[in-house]
């Protein structure tokens, strides 16, 4: 993405051309005297310009198009699914992102972004809450921090090799340096543009430089809400039933194109891995699913006549 058509290929073509444009205007001058296969000439020469102005015209077209080919982060209809266990018997919850909705924070449009963890031990529940507003701007993604009342830099997709990344120090207390690789990265037949960011890691005695990888339309690989920190075990992101990219994608090689799998993450997205506990309608706890009437289950009414 942001790949921009050189117009340097074309130059000696349209200069080529543009002596022509001079011998119309020369001849131009003259249209008085001219005799009539002058005048057939100087028609030619119009129809010549009118030509190369249409080229030039339909060339800027597509370079602004390619230019502009930005996929967006923050969007209805995707969905983001981490799995943080290690080990059946993990505690540690899986959760998924989407955006879903406006609001409208000191005048500005927001999207809201919502969060399900989904808890396994000691017994299974999920939780779904509301977390945070989202809002994204030239390529730039902003987080209203609902505790400090202000809008947050996260994201800044408009950010070059060589340039640093100052920003991430208020998410972060490692020494954040710079962007230090921008590539083009192919995944299921869509092209992303992705960021290297490396940083110094300091704790104690230990010292290391350590990377984080931004692609367009994803987010870190570290985790959506965390582009500086994080970690998890899987990631899948969805848009509707297909899974667009996983955790492999974000470290294909340079330039590198790949295939999002599916993983046992997955089984997230729809569905519980184990069956949630139900509970009639004074909120008791069922050993089973009684034989009529009604009962609750993941927050829904069913009924069983």
């Amino acid at each position: 993405m942001h790949k921009v058509l050189s117009i340097w290929g074309i130059q000696s073509f349209f200069m080529k051309k543009f002596s022509i444009l001079l011998e119309l205007s020369k001849q131009t001058r003259k249209f008085a005297v001219l005799k009539p296969y002058r005048i057939t000439k100087i028609i030619r020469l119009m129809k010549i310009a009118k030509h190369i102005i249409s080229l030039l015209f339909a060339f800027t077209c597509v370079t602004i198009a390619i230019a502009d080919n930005y996929i967006p982060l923050v969007k209805e209809g995707a969905v983001w699914v981490y799995d943080l266990r290690y080990e059946v018997g993990d505690p540690t919850p899986t959760m998924k992102f989407w955006f879903e909705g406006d609001t409208i924070i000191e005048g500005e449009q927001y999207k809201r972004e919502y969060i399900e963890m989904t808890f396994y031990y000691p017994e299974f529940r999920i939780v779904k809450r509301y977390e945070s507003a989202w809002q994204e701007q030239d390529k730039k993604v902003f987080v209203w921090d609902g505790y400090g009342q202000k809008k947050e830099l996260f994201y800044d997709f408009n950010l070059k090799k060589g340039d640093k990344v100052p920003h991430l120090n208020n998410i972060s207390t490692d020494a954040w340096k710079e962007v230090t690789d921008e590539d083009t990265i192919e995944v299921n037949g869509i092209k992303r543009r992705r960021l290297e960011i490396s940083y110094d890691y300091n704790y104690g005695r230990w010292q290391t430089v350590n990377k984080v990888y931004w692609v367009e339309g994803i987010g870190s690989s570290q985790m959506l809400n965390n582009p500086a920190i994080g970690g998890y075990n899987g990631f899948e992101y969805f848009e509707g039933d297909s899974c667009l990219f996983t955790r492999n994608e974000f470290f294909l090689p340079r330039n590198g194109s790949g295939t999002a799998t599916e993983v046992r993450t997955s089984s997230i997205k729809d569905q519980p891995l184990k069956p949630s506990p139900i509970f009639d309608l004074q909120g008791r706890r069922l050993s089973e699913k009684p034989k009529r009437g009604m009962y609750i289950q993941n927050g829904k009414k069913y009924v069983i006549r």
